[in-house]
């Protein structure tokens, strides 16, 4: 381009003005003030343009720079829209599509000796309930999670919902489902809580069971906590899907089958669920909480049939906690402490574990089949423990009586439970330890007595 210079009047770039000797001639300063007058009169407009067109280019660059940005989130918005109206085969629907594929095809693989109860599905009932990015209202906002549930979130469009009903109540049931978490997709067990139809009281049990499930964190003997999400006022608890039911089933179920003694569990299987039981309480108490309703029923079982613990509705996240509500509870599996003054530690959990261990040599028979409801405290009081079974071991029938010592302090404490399974388990080879009965003798396992099963 050029510059434009400022020059004094008979100066300049150019040649100099010619001199003649004698006299001075004003012609050429007349010219010289032509070429100055005249160079102003072309550089002045030239400046000016220069400067409008700049500030047109600078213009233009923002004015591109804006439309390219509206385009590129008009594209980001349409890609989204398309996820939500006719994407949803691709996205979500597709990944449940895959998951029922893979229901069907676990389903139709799956041999297991046990029969199939609770989470157990047949995959011609599988009927799409929701698929979040399919029915999400677009005028709706969620309230969202607390706080100390944050790190566990995820978006309504990565919670997938069948009508396949696992368990119902009053206020709130569990549906078979999955979550995607990180691109990868897991069963799931998803508790929802109705809103409409739940009491403020069902509202604070059920939050007060997912807190204790973010407290708990992962452990391989617990049933463990996946993904939850608050959509249209209704919380939606997802928790890993153990397809063997519950540990009471399995163990009646496998009752004597034939003569001989030939029955779908081992003493050394029965032995490794008290023990995986034990592991997972022992997890609980070091996290700070007491279950409260340990028992058989609220054991499942993983597909390789490793027992964990479930059911923390009526779990507190306390050392000590004394019960002031009417809230229900299973009087045959608790303390005598629970039982006369409503209080709770670990160690009455140490109780119901006796109990359970129990259940679990009697293989599913009912807890003091024989006695009310109303007079076991009074019978436990004065000193009255169940007997040994006729197929459990001496040492095994001792580690429920230290169980179920009068004082909590004399119980032992989980750790110690776990330790000396872990040797039980390991003297196998030696010694048996629950002796499963032949078909003839099944007459001595312990009656059971559904109506007496939950309280």
């Amino acid at each position: 381009m050029f510059s434009v210079a400022a020059v004094g009047e008979g100066t300049g770039e150019g040649s100099r003005s010619p001199s003649v000797s004698g006299e001075t001639l004003p012609l050429p300063s007349t010219t010289t003030e032509r070429t100055t007058s005249r160079e102003t009169t072309v550089t002045e407009p030239s400046s000016s343009n220069t400067a409008v067109i700049a500030v047109i280019i600078v213009v233009v660059l923002v004015l591109a720079a804006v439309a390219v940005g509206c385009f590129i989130c008009y594209l980001r918005r349409r890609r989204r829209h398309g996820k939500n109206e006719s994407g949803a085969q691709s996205g979500g629907a597709q990944e449940l599509n895959t998951y029922q594929n893979k229901i069907a095809s676990d389903i139709e693989t799956t041999s297991s000796p046990y029969e199939r109860v609770g989470h157990g599905v047949p995959s011609s009932s599988y009927e799409v309930l929701d698929v979040g990015l399919s029915s999400k209202s677009s005028t709706y906002e969620d309230v969202g999670l607390p706080s100390w549930a944050q790190q566990w979130g995820i978006q309504w469009e990565d919670m997938i919902i069948s009508k396949t009903v696992l368990g119902s109540g009053n206020f709130g049931e569990v549906l078979e489902g999955a979550v995607v978490i990180g691109g990868k997709i897991s069963k799931a067990a998803v508790k929802k809580l109705k809103a409409a139809h739940a009491s403020p009281a069902d509202h604070q049990n059920f939050t007060e069971e997912f807190r204790i499930l973010t407290k708990i964190g992962r452990h391989p003997n617990i049933v463990n906590l996946l993904a939850a999400c608050q959509h249209e006022d209704d919380l939606y608890v997802a928790v890993e899907y153990l397809p063997n039911g519950d540990l009471r089933t399995c163990l009646r179920n496998a009752r004597s089958q034939g003569d001989g003694g030939q029955t779908s569990l081992s003493s050394e299987k029965l032995i490794q669920f008290a023990l995986d039981i034990a592991k997972g309480m022992q997890h609980l108490a070091a996290s700070g909480v007491i279950h409260r309703d340990l028992a058989a029923r609220n054991i499942l079982l993983s597909d390789d049939l490793v027992a964990k613990v479930s059911d923390f509705g009526l779990s507190r996240g306390e050392d000590i906690y004394i019960q002031t509500s009417k809230t229900r509870v299973p009087t045959r599996w608790l303390s005598l402490e629970s039982l006369l003054r409503q209080v709770y530690t670990s160690k009455s959990d140490v109780w119901s574990f006796g109990i359970l261990l129990w259940e679990i040599a009697t293989l599913g028979a009912t807890p003091y089949e024989d006695i009310k409801s109303k007079d076991l405290p009074s019978r436990l009081e004065n000193g009255y423990r169940m007997p040994k079974p006729s197929n459990c071991d001496d040492e095994l029938y001792g580690l429920m009586m230290q169980c179920w010592q009068e004082d909590p302090k004399e119980r032992p404490a989980f750790k110690t439970l776990v330790s000396i399974l872990k040797s039980i388990a390991e003297n196998q080879i030696e010694k048996t330890y629950m002796r499963l009965l032949p078909k003839s003798e099944d007459y001595m396992y312990l009656m059971i007595r559904p109506q007496l099963d939950d309280n």
